[in-house]
């Protein structure tokens, strides 16, 4: 075992992407052109900008999204069918728009009931679908384990928006919020010290 994965076996609850795997995985997705790589593009910047469970990003319908600063998150696709709205940054809302494009251009639906992500027969893309495309990309992007195996998933990259948020000093009470979370208890793993950060605290000790 490499010392990289020693560190994601000892945060296994919790796996956050590094700012420099978060900008590595965003560089290989962006540079790839046509209409999957950019509707995969979209699907990797608005999780780790807005931290949407893999369940509600494929609910998603173009109307949650089109022309706005912020998504709805409808009761129907939400955890415990709560309904919230989340912001979105401009790179999302600039990669969402360049989606819904082309989209227009495929000749696929873009009416508000229409699914925003859509697998290749034309139907609203499932769960397992998208969390197989991100680890294909988390894999591209080489960050893997010595098996070959993705290092990450979905819900590292949820986990990833959250982290940086704190990190950036949001009060865990926005981004509960935003999380969707019940409790602020399920919020509070996000102040956990990470590998880094407790490697950084012993070797300060020297």
């Amino acid at each position: 075992m490499t010392l990289h994965e020693a560190q994601h076996e000892t945060e296994a609850i919790v796996k956050y992407l590094t700012e420099k795997e978060e900008k590595t995985l965003l560089k290989t997705v962006r540079e790839i052109k046509g209409h999957k790589a950019e509707r995969d593009a979209a699907i990797i910047e608005l999780i780790l900008c807005t931290g949407l469970r893999a369940a509600e990003l494929v609910g998603l319908n173009v109307g949650d999204v089109r022309g706005k600063e912020k998504l709805h998150v409808r009761a129907e696709i939400a955890k415990r069918g709560k309904e919230r709205f989340v912001p979105i940054c401009t790179d999302a809302q600039r990669l969402v728009k360049r989606h819904v494009a082309t989209k227009l251009a495929a000749k696929e639906s873009i009416r508000d009931d229409a699914p925003l992500f859509v697998s290749r027969n034309g139907g609203r893309l499932a769960k397992r679908s998208l969390q197989l495309t991100v680890e294909q990309w988390i894999i591209r992007a080489g960050l893997t384990a010595s098996t070959g195996e993705a290092l990450y998933s979905t819900h590292s990259l949820r986990h990833t928006c959250f982290k940086r948020m704190q990190e950036r000093g949001v009060a865990l009470t926005t981004i509960q919020k935003i999380a969707g979370h019940a409790s602020l208890a399920s919020t509070g793993i996000y102040t956990e010290a990470t590998w880094d950060e407790m490697v950084e605290a012993v070797e300060a000790r020297g």
